[in-house]
């Protein structure tokens, strides 16, 4: 009987080891298949941080290139890199940023905090009310601006720029004040930004720098037509206005302006001409030109610059004097005065170290009313200023000014207050943080 039984369990082992071994010969076949269809977990992605980018103006091409100054600048370039590696970025004009993550734009956040102890003292000999006695103040203030900038596809640069100010007053609300806001498409702009017009600014001096430069609403136009040799051309409404600005009534049509620049090394050169809409004029016009130029020079192999310019004015105040002077004139003038003027600055720099340098500047301001019957006179402003500034970090300087200003006002039916006529002596300790 159990010989039987072994045949039998013969009989009945082959075909299973048959299947078993097929089964044991598919099984890994199976489970690689199962493997490879079921999802498997990413690999960790190493984060993406932000990139450091730099906000300049377009790199345009000139309209009118030199084949011969293309050719020179490739020939000089060494071999393997590019003529465009040499050129130096003009720290004036790049603005450092980030590439924030997931974003193409580039984004700068940048601003200054200043403040000054400053003293004053007038003396006005033909006062027609009481004279200020000799006070200090304390003068805080701070600007913020954010700008980008976006290449398109196309090669088509846009980008933005927002810059606000704040002068905390004494016992009064903070004077929150527009300086910039601004899209720019290529070669055009279109918002609120300083006036193509102006050319010295007087930024170099606390003074001045409490001011921002004369700004208008705008659409301009800017490109360079050979290499030394930039046009620019805009559409100005002077009446928008946000920064110190003499008053004028508004134009059936905006203010046309055209500036050449010239740069050759050491020299920059700016010609300027504007042409405004005046009803109530002879004319029916208002007009006023500038020329300006600064002269980079050494001196005992130290740096410095000249700066001279000067601008005439034909119903046209809003474009002549600086921010000082506008200050001044915007409370004499009224909007419907037609006036005749000029305005003309010398300034000097001298960097004596590394970290020591001065400052100072000549000016005249003069302005005449005298068409209209009632307020025929004359404003006039004379002034020269100095001052000595420290700059041990980049970022960061102190300094002290000083100034003088001769004002004489002759303009019948107006009342001038004491503070305006007369001499201003001041003088101010400054500190200034950029970041």
């Amino acid at each position: 009987m159990r010989e039987g039984t072994d045949d039998a369990v013969d009989r009945l082992s082959l075909p299973h080891c048959l299947a078993l071994t097929l089964a044991l010969a598919i099984a890994p076949i199976a489970l690689w298949q199962a493997q490879a269809a079921s999802p498997r977990p990413l690999p960790a992605r190493a984060p993406v941080l932000a990139r450091s980018c730099v906000i300049k103006p377009p790199d345009l091409s000139p309209l009118f290139p030199s084949p011969t100054e293309a050719t020179d600048t490739n020939a000089s370039a060494p071999a393997g890199e590019d003529a465009s590696d040499d050129e130096e970025d003009d720290g004036d004009d790049a603005v450092p940023g980030l590439v924030l993550p997931g974003s193409a734009t580039c984004l700068a956040i940048s601003g200054t905090v200043n403040a000054g102890l400053q003293f004053d003292s007038y003396r006005v000999p033909q006062a027609t009310s009481a004279v200020p006695p000799p006070s200090f103040s304390w003068l805080p203030n701070a600007s913020f601006r954010i700008a980008t900038s976006h290449d398109l596809a196309s090669g088509l640069r846009v980008g933005t720029a927002f810059e606000m100010s704040i002068a905390p007053s004494k016992g009064q609300p903070d004077t929150v004040t527009i300086d910039e806001a601004t899209v720019t498409v290529g070669a055009m702009t279109f918002g609120l930004a300083g006036s193509r017009f102006s050319f010295w600014t007087a930024d170099e001096f606390a003074f001045s720098a409490r001011l921002p430069s004369r700004n208008a609403g705008l659409i301009a136009w800017e490109r360079d037509l050979a290499e030394r040799w930039n046009l620019a051309l805009s559409l100005e409404d002077p009446t928008l206005a946000t920064t110190s600005s003499v008053p004028t009534v508004n134009g059936r049509v905006p203010d046309g302006i055209a500036r050449l620049t010239y740069v050759n090394g050491p020299l920059t050169l700016h010609l300027a001409g504007a042409l405004r809409d005046v009803p109530a004029s002879a004319s029916g016009f208002g007009r006023a030109g500038i020329i300006g130029a600064t002269y980079e020079v050494k001196v005992l192999d130290r740096p410095g610059s000249v700066t001279a310019q000067i601008a005439g004015a034909v119903d046209g105040a809003p474009y002549i004097g600086s921010s000082l002077d506008a200050t001044i004139a915007r409370q004499i003038l009224l909007p419907a005065d037609s006036t005749r003027g000029f305005s003309a600055v010398i300034a000097a720099r001298r960097e004596w170290t590394d970290e020591w340098a001065s400052n100072v500047y000549v000016s005249r301001y003069q302005i005449s009313v005298p068409l209209l019957g009632q307020s025929k006179g004359k404003l006039r402003i004379d002034r020269i200023a100095a001052n000595l500034v420290w700059t041990p970090v980049e970022g960061f300087k102190a300094g002290i000014e000083g100034s003088i200003a001769q004002t004489d006002i002759a303009i019948a039916s107006r009342v001038v207050p004491a503070t305006l006529g007369g001499r201003l002596l001041s003088a101010q300790l400054f500190v200034e943080r950029a970041f």
